[in-house]
């Protein structure tokens, strides 16, 4: 009995359907990176996250100006005066060359505790700056798609 529903639940699941929507997104482009300004780490996560995407033989050829901007605001303070909260603020300003100068600009905001282990905060900060620039690349993505497409 137990082998029939384990059976059952497989067929179901994976006959459900389920595709990512970033999955469907077909992108036949290819974007260079001209010029990178600012926060060093997060452009170049940017940077080799759209290498991977850009297609080289592409005839949809975007070229893109970077320029990121990364800030740490101390939020909160104990009774010793250390830092317990912070605020990470973090904005990319592509401009797209390709289409008349188009300008394009992402922002986000993490709050953040502070770690005990200084290693362990870093890397958390490092994770954070890694998802941003995904998030900004997938983007820049959708909207190049858009402009092509008009």
């Amino acid at each position: 009995m137990k082998r029939i529903l384990i059976l059952l639940l497989l067929i179901f699941v994976y006959s459900c359907g389920y595709t990512s929507f970033y999955g469907e997104v077909k992108s036949d482009l290819n974007i260079n990176v001209l010029s990178m300004e600012g926060d060093f780490e997060i452009n170049n996560f940017i940077k080799n996250n759209l290498k991977i995407s850009s297609k080289k033989d592409s005839s949809n050829t975007h070229d893109v100006i970077l320029k990121s901007n990364y800030k740490k605001i101390v939020l909160a303070k104990n009774a010793k005066g250390e830092a317990t909260d912070y605020n990470l603020e973090m904005s990319v300003k592509f401009i797209i060359i390709s289409s008349n100068n188009k300008n394009l600009e992402f922002k986000e905001n993490f709050k953040i505790k502070k770690n005990d282990d200084n290693f362990e905060q870093s890397n958390y900060e490092k994770d954070i700056k890694r998802n941003f620039s995904k998030t900004v690349e997938e983007k820049l993505i959708l909207n190049l798609i858009k402009i092509s497409d008009s």
